[in-house]
């Protein structure tokens, strides 16, 4: 297996882990400290920060499903385009709960070293809501706004 098949079957299985209800394996991928960049709600820093992210997911939606759809790799970055639904349970970037249907997506860039995490970049975040009515609220990045950082964003309202 290549080096570079070996990272993303590595982010695969720490994301599997990390979204799963138990964890147990998520510090086996990550360096003494991890950067990150762009996490809705948290600033996490070091392994068990960063599990902290991927519990307030999991916290966030109660049936949730979630599923990579991209994945590419090079011989010290993988990148994953992952997306993540599930009934709104915990307030999330700025939403109270409101029990109705939500989708996140976002692009994760992870840096690694010597075999382990180092560096997580989170960016491209959408978020799309469908109330119980039916009505569609999505978060969306903005058009023209860069690959990083992700602050600028549109709010659209559908029926």
């Amino acid at each position: 297996m290549h080096h570079h098949q070996h990272l993303a079957a590595q982010v695969s299985q720490f994301l599997n882990s990390a979204l799963s209800a138990s964890h147990s394996s998520t510090g086996n991928f990550l360096a003494g400290q991890v950067r990150c960049w762009g996490f809705p709600e948290f600033d996490p820093s070091s392994p068990s920060e960063y599990q902290g992210f991927f519990n307030y997911l999991i916290d966030v939606f109660a049936e949730r499903e979630w599923s990579i759809e991209q994945l590419l790799a090079s011989d010290s970055q993988v990148l994953v385009r992952f997306r993540m639904n599930g009934v709104h349970h915990e307030e999330f970037m700025g939403l109270p709960a409101t029990g109705a249907f939500l989708e996140f997506s976002a692009n994760l860039l992870f840096r690694l070293r010597d075999g382990l995490i180092e560096e997580s970049w989170m960016y491209k975040k959408s978020l799309r809501m469908t109330s119980k009515k039916g009505s569609v609220f999505e978060l969306l990045p903005a058009p023209a706004q860069a690959a990083y950082p992700a602050s600028a964003k549109i709010y659209t309202a559908c029926s």
